[in-house]
């Protein structure tokens, strides 16, 4: 039997299958959560806004229906509890700063002390140059990049036109090089 897809995923949790739930949840979670974290910094807000985004998933279940992509839709749902959040707090949408306990290499089989701490370095350079970015570049590439969204995916969930969307991504793509050379 072949893997079902999100969209069935969805409708079938829909119809009371907490598996599918589950496994939805599963291919999903640190994606998700690493896209609130990328964009707050904060641990424990992110796993807040991480919880909030599934409880809306959960109590969205009835009313779903298939008029994207389900990634489309739940990073939708992010986007929009990402802004609520900051207009609740009275913030920018600002940068951050990579946290120090931010350890990119998990699961490794061939452990070599020298690759990691190159890894960790560039890691953590990445994710300050990420802090950098203004909002919307952020977004955008935390999108494509994180959430694997395409680019005519993010301009429908975002509501902008391809172009814009394409020219941001480039913008924040042209940003992170020159931060990282600078940061060499």
């Amino acid at each position: 039997m072949s893997e079902r897809s999100d969209e069935q995923l969805m409708l079938a949790f829909a119809n009371n299958d907490a598996q599918a739930f589950e496994t939805l949840y599963k291919r999903h979670k640190d994606a998700v959560y690493r896209y609130f974290l990328r964009h707050i910094g904060n641990p424990e807000t992110s796993s807040e806004l991480h919880q909030d985004l599934w409880l809306k998933v959960i109590n969205s279940k009835q009313s779903y229906q298939i008029k994207a992509k389900f990634n489309t839709w739940m990073y939708t749902l992010a986007h929009n509890r990402l802004v609520d959040w900051y207009r609740r707090n009275n913030l920018e949408q600002q940068s951050f700063q990579a946290n120090e306990d931010d350890n990119p290499i998990e699961g490794s089989t061939d452990w070599n002390p020298d690759d990691e701490l190159q890894t960790m370095r560039l890691s953590k350079q990445l994710k300050t140059c990420i802090g950098k970015l203004p909002f919307e570049q952020r977004e955008i590439f935390l999108l494509h990049q994180e959430a694997s969204l395409k680019i005519p995916h993010i301009a429908d969930m975002l509501q902008e036109a391809v172009e814009k969307i394409k020219s941001r991504y480039r913008y924040a793509i042209d940003k992170l090089r020159k931060c990282l050379e600078v940061i060499r």
